[in-house]
């Protein structure tokens, strides 16, 4: 049997739902009742557990053969980074308690710091939290996720405008969609490691800029979207503006200067590649 948590967003729903399409045993950790319902009618058993609470946690895990965990941000929040923090710690708590066999967790590409990187540095700590508990890991660690242009679909549909902290807007990065994630979870939940501490990096079916994601969202809607750069001096008032605290402002500002100067980045130059590449997943998202 394998606990899924995340299940209301888009990697754990996708790790999830494949799982059940293989015919394994799944248990989902959500927050409430209500939450599992649909889960429930699809076969998987249920749990009902907050992360921070270790006994809930444990309860939940117990029996598991394998679970999938990541850190799910709460950008609003003035304490963004000590709450992730305590969030990581309570996971590798109950992991530990409940004897966990096998723990696959969202990590990132550039989780190999442990500074300089924005809220990547929290998955970095429970990723070696988790290592340093004894607990048997697989790591995987996609690049820069296709669903962040969803945030700036607003701008893309009312003013014709692809903002972008990527830069300069030829920079070609790696980005992937959670679909290809979340089958990777759900493949390596089923193929344990024979090793401590096992790290998949994943990149994009391909590269792009922001200039690639404007030129085919103008395709796609037949009308000119148009790149521009957000400049570095306006990325934290413009990510406060849009609902985040001054905190995970600073942070997501960090993590965006570190792509950009070549930190983050892959330590394997022949990771494996997703398979959704940005003109299907564009297509879907404006469909």
């Amino acid at each position: 049997m394998f606990a899924i948590s995340g299940v209301s967003g888009n990697t754990g729903s996708i790790v999830a739902q494949s799982l059940l399409d293989q015919g394994q045993a799944v248990r989902v950790i959500v927050r409430s009742e209500e939450k599992g319902e649909a889960w429930k009618a699809r076969g998987a058993d249920v749990a009902i557990a907050e992360i921070e609470d270790i006994d809930a946690m444990t309860k939940a895990l117990v029996g598991a053969d394998g679970a999938y965990f990541l850190l799910p941000p709460d950008l609003a929040n003035e304490a963004f980074l000590d709450e992730s923090i305590k969030r990581a710690d309570a996971i590798v708590a109950a992991a530990k308690a409940a004897r966990l066999p096998h723990a696959v967790m969202l990590s990132s590409v550039g989780a190999q710091y442990a500074d300089k990187v924005g809220p990547i540095a929290t998955i970095a700590h429970l990723e070696r939290s988790l290592v340093e508990a004894s607990i048997p890991l697989t790591a995987v660690r996609p690049g820069y996720f296709l669903e962040n242009i969803q945030d700036v679909m607003p701008a893309v549909l009312h003013e014709g405008i692809y903002p972008s902290m990527i830069l300069p807007l030829d920079f070609k990065i790696d980005m992937v969609a959670t679909k290809d994630i979340g089958m990777t979870v759900a493949e390596a939940l089923v193929n344990p490691p024979s090793v401590a501490h096992r790290v998949i990096e994943l990149r994009g079916a391909r590269q792009y800029s922001a200039n690639d994601i404007a030129a085919e969202l103008s395709k796609v809607l037949a009308r000119n979207v148009t790149p521009i750069a957000v400049p570095q001096e306006a990325w934290v008032d413009t990510l406060k503006q849009n609902g985040l605290s001054q905190q995970s402002a600073e942070s997501i500002a960090e993590m965006h200067e570190n792509i950009n100067n070549g930190r983050i980045q892959f330590l394997d130059q022949d990771a494996r590649k997703g398979s959704v590449d940005l003109g299907d997943f564009v297509a879907k998202l404006v469909a």
